[in-house]
């Protein structure tokens, strides 16, 4: 089946992003999902300061008779020396698994379990480790080589993220997986998707930043991923509510196991998902993107699994970038080798506006414009589809006035010069090259309005919903189709045509140094 094209290069003005839902503390829940247990070790003498409610239901002991125990109370000898070694070797990020054996009453209970170091006081995160779950080390190897065999194969961004769906879907058996894609304003598009036939279809769908907010987004790189095997969990408490050596509530920022927000699993219920799990795609130190599992029914996701999740989380980064770098520098060549043959015309043309405006190659192939004008000494050239001179001069006293400073690119004019609406046809899209911005003499490329469709997962207008006492809310509780119509926009600047324009004025100021 052909797969359709989101429309990425779109440029959107509105801030979805909410201050709100950003600003709420994630990581000071003081509440973990109760598929694990949780202990918080003094760092000093490394005896028990708190441990989640939950401990009877994995130790048959009440939270209370772990309670300034030693850990070494628990655990065999050579485990115990084991922890100390990573205590003193890992570093906070340092999330590597191991398994360790609780002896209580004489029964041995075994966890697979992550040291996370603090400042003031150590994390144990464990979960029973079930080997009846776990798959061969063969077996792991051998779908991640395949998959990323098929990655590197791929050609394009979009290929890229369908393969690892595609994949990612058969690997895990989640009903669903995506590869969702940030823009520069933090609204995510679904740019791959694998799905049961009965799930909602959200390819090419946006969504906005609200859905993924500062905190959260944040918290993709203390974190390898975000694992919630059902939705209908109760939260499980710390014992102790404060902790006894920072007396507030213990940072779980690092911590697989911490709660979510109920916004956020009432967002799962509204999507008709019991049980999700998320990975971030770092590209450049920056969260470019996610990829979303979720599964209609609870799905608990083994440690062996997570672990293969996430090197193939770091695999599609690595591929991602790869293809988004052939991509710039394929805009790079193209540009370069447009630049060469303009700068040869420019040298030998009586005037440089002739030499940018006229011959066999011009300022408007090179920048993809539909029109182009220089305004120098007193004078207008211009050449395609452009505003009127009149126009053009009052546009270039608006720039003196605000846009003075350097190079000026924006791909929705109408927005922030409104006298503009009257030609957007022409000019939604400006980028003005400053030859003496002082003297109001610029060079000025433009790009028409294109009118764009966007299809939305839901109306990102009422994406929150607060209730009457200003303080709670809630998500939208609709994810169908919502059709917005993007106007005075064009087509956006790339930053390589950005640079390409940089490039031409710096050589247009040095033939007119050389001139006089």
């Amino acid at each position: 089946m052909e797969q359709k094209t989101a429309p990425l290069n779109v440029t959107i003005e509105k801030n979805y992003d909410s201050e709100l839902c950003g600003s709420i503390p994630l990581h000071l829940v003081n509440l973990i999902q109760p598929h694990g247990m949780l202990l918080v070790l003094d760092k000093v003498d490394y005896t028990i300061i708190q441990v989640s409610e939950n401990a009877d239901r994995f130790l048959h002991l009440q939270a209370e008779q772990l309670l300034s125990q030693p850990l070494s109370v628990f655990i065999p000898e050579n485990q115990y020396r084991e922890v100390l070694r990573k205590i003193k070797s890992q570093g906070i990020h340092d999330k590597i698994p191991f398994t360790l054996t609780f002896n209580v009453g004489g029964n041995d209970v075994v966890f697979t379990t992550l040291i996370l170091v603090h400042e003031n006081y150590i994390l144990v995160e464990m979960e029973l480790s079930d080997p009846s779950e776990q798959e061969s080390f063969t077996s792991f190897y051998q779908h991640i080589k395949y998959i990323t065999t098929l990655l590197k194969q791929a050609v394009s961004i979009k290929e890229v993220a369908q393969v690892a769906t595609d994949e990612l879907k058969k690997f895990t058996s989640f009903d669903k997986v995506m590869v969702y894609q940030f823009d520069p304003n933090w609204n995510g598009i679904v740019i791959g998707q694998a799905k049961e036939d009965d799930m909602d279809d959200y390819m090419d769908l946006r969504f906005p930043a609200s859905d993924v907010p500062k905190q959260a987004r944040e918290l993709y790189f203390k974190n390898p991923y975000r694992l919630i095997p059902t939705r209908s969990y109760t939260p499980v408490r710390l014992v102790p509510i404060i902790n006894p050596k920072t007396q507030r509530f213990t940072d779980l920022s690092d911590c697989s196991l911490r709660s979510v927000a109920n916004v956020h699993l009432e967002y799962l219920a509204n999507m008709k998902v019991d049980a999700s799990m998320s990975l971030p795609i770092i590209i450049d130190n920056k969260l470019w993107g996610l990829i979303s599992c979720h599964h209609k029914t609870a799905k608990y996701t083994s440690y062996e699994m997570r672990s293969a999740m996430e090197l193939v989380s770091g695999i599609l980064s690595a591929q991602l970038e790869a293809r988004q770098k052939e991509e710039n520098m394929g805009l790079r060549v193209k540009l370069r080798s447009i630049h060469a043959s303009l700068m040869e015309q420019l040298y030998s043309s009586s005037s440089f506006a002739d030499g940018l405006l006229e011959g066999n190659v011009d300022i408007q192939q090179l920048l993809d414009l539909s029109g182009a004008a220089v305004m120098f000494e007193g004078n207008i050239w211009t050449s395609g589809d452009t505003p009127t001179d009149q126009e053009i001069k009052e546009l270039v006293s608006w720039l003196r006035r605000n846009k003075a400073n350097g190079q000026f690119a924006t791909a929705s004019l109408p927005t922030v010069y409104p006298h503009s609406k009257r030609y957007m046809d022409k000019a939604s899209g400006l980028i003005a090259m400053p030859i003496n911005a002082e003297q109001g003499e610029f060079i000025l490329g433009f790009r028409p309005e294109v009118q764009q469709t966007l299809q939305w997962g839901g109306d990102p207008n009422n994406a929150i919903q607060m209730e009457q006492d200003g303080k709670s809310y809630h998500p939208r509780n609709s994810f169908a189709t919502y059709i917005e119509t993007v106007k005075y926009t064009s087509l956006p600047w790339q930053q390589e045509e950005e640079d390409a324009a940089e490039t031409l004025r710096s050589a247009v100021l040095e033939k007119i140094i050389k001139e006089r």
